[in-house]
């Protein structure tokens, strides 16, 4: 086995975030505007830092109105939580349903619902500082999953997607029946009013109501048009990652750790500072784990304030599956790097505790930037809390974690095993603020709370929402399935408390495993009820189910698409089949809609020599006829892709190719349909090519 510890140590991403200017009002400070907004959100130290000006972070969902009486367990429980709305009203002659009505200067920061097919006519209107008319009037469907105005990043479809990149081409087109999110920040001076032309389905808004006097330039659809170049910039910064100037602060160290024992880093600069990367590299053998009993421990300045399992911190949890997200990325080779800004006054200490029963070879990594210690400064903090066989009967809210004192909650990574194939995840979210006795925050489940929907999302990216490949993926939620969900602008201020609870609502009556890291920041002398968990630290990680891994497959989902056909729909398909498995469990599947559509794969051949080459497909009722070609020379016979069931193919020769430019160019064209066929007829999934030598 090859040591990648032997490689150099990478330092990877830091954004130090756009540069646009602040603007002032007269005499009540920085003005918010929508380019202040999108500074602030691609500035990684800002949430480091108690907001100026302040606000209070708020939420309008379409939870069940029953639930107003937590001593009720019969209606705190209760689950009606779509088609809610606040009134209805007419305006220019038709209905419409408001779904999200407040006072005073703020910003719509979120927007999350599920795309229902149903609701593609449906129009959403934003109505501000009491406008009779619309400033912003979209499809809503459209709007929520980047297919109007707002591109992805800012809006995106929650599901199965490693980079929105893809979802940012021309051609692509959202699915339904999933999540669409909506993070462009919308700001208002006075006032926001938000109605949808038919009654809602399921939705949650989050947005800020800034303290009074702030001044607030309300959206336009001029201003966004006007700022088309930063949101250009804005979005490939989230999806970026730009390497780190540590001048000369980068600590590292390697070693292996026996149980029981740690390796440390720290450091006494002699100004204040702050941790601006941090990496931990495990050997894959070692997971999964070695995710959850390799512990992160941190101090600065002698205060305590990280203890984490390295999977939930990195928000991998306990498989060792690619993430990328805003402030975490996790490759398959066993590098996990974290990018939160950690500022300290006088010194940090950072150790990684191996609380298992075996040894484990480790290398641990950090580096600090400049930064300015003063009275808005803020200490990041990492907590988590594990309870193994939770009984999900009767009905109950479990605790993720109770802050005291002044900061910022900044995200969670929540980890969830069953045993069994129920969903687990109709539970809502309660978060209550400063000591009050009802939530400020009640959603309509946990999945919503995480940005996708119905459950039935594999894995994704994105910079506010991740979530790495699931278990039992296409098929139930039996095993493990991680979500994780960070708050760029929509952190949520406590001026002297915080508690977050999450309904454990499960369609099962059943035992299951929940674990979450929470991540905040606060004044020095802040408490939690968090104290570490070794013991669940150390327990044995559940076995993962048997995936089909075709030997020497390389996976065509995986695969660089070098053309294809104009506006042609390509994803990844993790479900469907009736005989057969696909290797790897999943399929590059492509929606062609006529004779000629194509695609074409590169496939990498490092010698150049010639390969024998074997491709794995698949046969459905809406399938067509395939020509397949290699480096333009004719590839094997005709493949015809119907059956009357979705089946694996098993193995098709192509034949004996040789490469050019160190690669064979798999073309796969669309040539016709059995009569057979219905539907779609065009289709076709490509599972893995296998190479040989001749």
């Amino acid at each position: 086995m090859t040591n990648h510890f032997v490689r150099g140590f990478v330092i990877l991403a830091l954004s130090w975030g756009i540069t646009m200017p602040v603007v002032y009002a007269a005499d009540t400070g920085p003005v918010v505007s929508l380019q202040s907004l999108l500074q602030e959100m691609v500035d990684r130290g800002a949430v480091a830092q108690f907001p100026a000006p302040a606000y209070i972070l708020k939420q309008a969902s379409s939870h069940d109105p029953r639930k107003n009486d937590p001593g009720n367990p019969e209606t705190w429980h209760s689950n009606t939580d779509y088609g809610q709305f606040i009134h209805t009203e007419m305006n220019e002659g038709h209905r419409e349903w408001v779904i999200m009505e407040d006072s005073g200067p703020g910003a719509i920061t979120r927007f999350w619902t599920p795309l229902n097919g149903d609701k593609d006519k449906q129009i959403i209107r934003f109505y501000f500082d009491g406008a009779p008319t619309p400033a912003i009037t979209a499809k809503f469907n459209d709007l929520l999953s980047g297919q109007a105005f707002v591109r992805p990043p800012m809006a995106f479809v929650a599901w199965n997607e490693t980079d929105l990149r893809n979802e940012r081409k021309p051609e692509f087109r959202g699915r339904r029946g999933v999540a669409g999110d909506l993070y462009l920040p919308i700001p208002f001076a006075k006032s926001c009013k938000i109605t949808l032309d038919s009654v809602p389905f399921y939705y949650v808004i989050n947005y800020r109501l800034y303290e009074p006097g702030t001044t607030v330039q309300t959206f336009t659809m001029a201003d966004y048009e006007a700022a088309k170049t930063d949101l250009d910039r804005v979005g490939e910064e989230l999806l970026t990652d730009q390497a780190l100037d540590d001048n000369g602060l980068a600590r590292s160290k390697q070693a292996t750790i026996a149980p029981g024992e740690e390796l440390s880093i720290e450091d006494h600069p002699s100004a204040s500072a702050a941790i601006r990367n941090l990496q931990v590299q495990i050997d894959p053998a070692d997971a999964p784990q070695a995710l959850r009993s390799l512990v992160l421990q941190v101090a600065f300045d002698e205060e305590p304030t990280v203890w984490c399992p390295i999977g939930d911190f990195f928000g991998t949890g306990v498989r060792l599956n690619p993430v990328r997200d805003w402030w975490r990325t996790v490759t398959a080779d066993g590098t996990l790097t974290a990018r939160w800004v950690m500022p300290f006054q006088r010194s940090y200490r950072i150790a990684l505790k191996n609380v298992g029963g075996k040894p484990l070879a480790v290398k641990l990594s950090a580096a600090a930037g400049p930064w300015t210690w003063n009275d808005r400064s803020l200490y990041f903090h990492a907590n988590w809390h594990c309870q193994l066989n939770l009984k999900t009967r009767p009905m109950s809210d479990w605790n993720y974690i109770e802050i005291q004192g002044q900061g910022r909650y900044a995200g969670d990574t929540l980890t969830v095993f069953s045993p069994v194939g129920a969903w687990y995840g109709e539970g809502d979210e309660r978060i209550y603020y400063d000591g009050a006795t009802f939530p400020a925050h009640i959603g309509t489940g946990t999945e919503d709370y995480y940005g996708y929907a119905w459950g039935m999302a594999g894995f994704f990216s994105s910079p506010f929402i991740s979530a790495p490949r699931r278990d039992n993926i296409g098929q139930d939620w039996k095993g493990y399935t991680t979500t994780s969900r960070l708050r760029l602008l929509d952190s949520i201020p406590l001026k002297t408390a915080l508690k977050h609870d999450m309904e454990i609502w499960n369609w099962a009556d059943t035992q299951v495993d929940y674990a979450v890291g929470t991540f905040w920041y606060a004044r020095p002398g802040a408490k939690t009820n968090r104290e570490p968990q070794p013991v669940e630290a150390a327990s044995t990680i559940h076995e993962g189910p048997k995936v089909l891994k075709i030997a020497g497959a390389i996976e065509c989902e995986t695969m660089a698409i070098a053309a294809r056909s104009p506006n042609l729909q390509i994803s990844v398909q993790d479900s469907g089949l009736h005989e057969g498995e696909w290797s790897a469990g999943e399929q590059l599947f492509v929606q062609a809609a006529r004779v000629g559509d194509y695609v074409e794969l590169a496939i990498p051949v490092v010698d150049g020599k010639p390969r024998k080459v074997t491709i794995y497909a698949t046969k459905a009722p809406d399938y067509g006829i395939l020509k397949l070609s290699i480096n333009g020379q004719p590839a094997g016979n005709d493949f015809d892709g119907y059956n009357t069931e979705a089946i694996a193919s098993g193995p098709i020769e192509l034949g004996t190719f040789e490469p050019k430019d160190g690669k064979l160019l798999l073309r796969v064209e669309v040539t016709g349909a059995n009569p057979a066929a219905r539907g779609a007829r065009y289709y076709f999934g490509l599972d893995c090519i296998v190479l040989h030598e001749p």
